[in-house]
């Protein structure tokens, strides 16, 4: 309805507007009447009605079926404008109006029309030539029905085709916000879990510390214990703090948590996997990276299987991959680069999420996240994530 009256009040005076000036130059051209003024007054009456039929049309359309017969009564022998107007409002009652008011619309137009008709000359409506001409009529005056409905069904797809886009696009934000918080949580439950490992060798640390430094033979080694131990707590303290920082940037749902497992250990699983899907794999990784937070390792790894798993769906069997873990300086650096598809492959389904979480993941703990393909036709992506804890 708003896209029926979208256009402005200049459409509804153009509307009048046409059909006043065909009225008048069938006033003008048409054969004279001694009821001029009033067949005048009757055309542009049924004119100027036509500026509110997108508004009110079935109003418009009584008017206009009472214009047919009272311009037939008062100038019978004059050309006069009301069946066509009748005919406009018609149409826009079948825009804008159900079946059971379409009916009866068409019905009185019709009858509006026999009318004036019969009256004139009773003789045409009889016989064969009558029947023939009534069912004319008929189908004369069931075209605008035709048309507006035809322009109804045009607006109800477009409204249909505008609410399933909008359908869509909710459904993919809402699978993007999933996918969003999904990973938020696999992420808290990691960090999570690796705090609880860090505070539990702390604690054994410090009993181990403890039990020395007051059981050793002689003072130096207790000393030498106790130092030992100290060193081996702050270690484990500054990754906890590094965990517990990025464990506050995320809301971690309690439901479905992740057993965290050795990230070297990932990566190399990951590998044997992509080799036996297929995939030429060469995995280079730094033994410094050991010595990073776990949870930059883990998510080291998360993105490792994840890029893997991409190249495997997307380039199949027989690619060359190359992947890097490395330190570089205060930052851990993951490569993945993939060759040219060695051949067509059936086509994997995929989720949709798979770069949307590793960035994510990524982002969570501060580093920078770039993929995209390669000037040889194959795909590289890059991270780095700190290893110094952020303020």
């Amino acid at each position: 309805m708003r896209a029926f009256h979208g256009r402005g009040w200049w459409l509804d005076g153009a509307i009048a507007g046409v059909a006043a000036g065909f009225g008048a130059v069938n006033i003008v051209l048409g054969l004279p009447t001694n009821a001029r003024v009033a067949q005048w007054v009757l055309v542009m009456s049924a004119a100027l009605a036509l500026v509110f039929v997108r508004r009110v049309p079935l109003a418009v359309l009584g008017v206009e079926v009472v214009l047919v017969a009272v311009t037939d009564v008062m100038v019978p022998t004059a050309s006069h404008l009301a069946p066509l107007a009748a005919a406009v409002a018609l149409g826009a009652v079948a825009y804008r109006h159900g079946w059971a008011v379409i009916g009866a619309s068409l019905a009185a137009t019709f009858a509006a029309v026999l009318f004036s008709i019969g009256r004139d000359d009773g003789g045409l409506l009889n016989g064969a030539d009558g029947l023939v001409r009534i069912v004319s009529l008929g189908f004369a005056a069931a075209a605008p029905v035709a048309f507006g409905r035809y322009l109804a069904g045009l607006r109800q797809a477009a409204a249909v085709a505008e609410e399933r886009v909008r359908d869509a696009e909710e459904r993919r934000l809402a699978e993007t916000r999933a996918a969003r918080l999904a990973e938020r949580a696999r992420i808290a439950s990691d960090l999570h879990d690796l705090v609880a490992h860090h505070v539990s060798a702390i604690a054994l640390q410090a009993g181990s510390a403890q039990y020395a430094a007051t059981h050793a033979p002689d003072p130096e080694q207790r000393l030498s214990a106790a130092v030992g131990a100290l060193r081996s707590i702050h270690t484990g303290a500054r990754q906890a703090l590094v965990d517990l920082r990025g464990l506050l940037r995320v809301l971690r749902n309690p439901t479905d948590e992740d057993p965290v497992v050795d990230p070297e250990r990932m990566i190399v699983e990951a590998v044997q996997r992509g080799r036996t899907g297929g995939l030429d794999v060469v995995a280079l990784v730094d033994e410094r990276t050991t010595d990073a937070p776990l949870a930059i390792r883990v998510t080291a790894a998360r993105v490792v299987q994840e890029a893997l798993t991409n190249v495997l769906k997307h380039a199949g069997p027989g690619t060359d991959v190359k992947a890097t873990v490395a330190v570089d300086d205060d930052r851990l650096r993951i490569d993945v680069a993939n060759s040219v598809p060695a051949g067509r492959h059936p086509a994997l389904p995929t989720s949709g999420h798979g770069l949307t979480g590793m960035r994510e993941r990524v982002e969570i703990l501060g580093g920078a996240f770039a993929a995209g393909p390669t000037r040889t036709g194959g795909w590289h992506l890059c991270v780095t994530l700190p290893l110094a804890a952020h303020s």
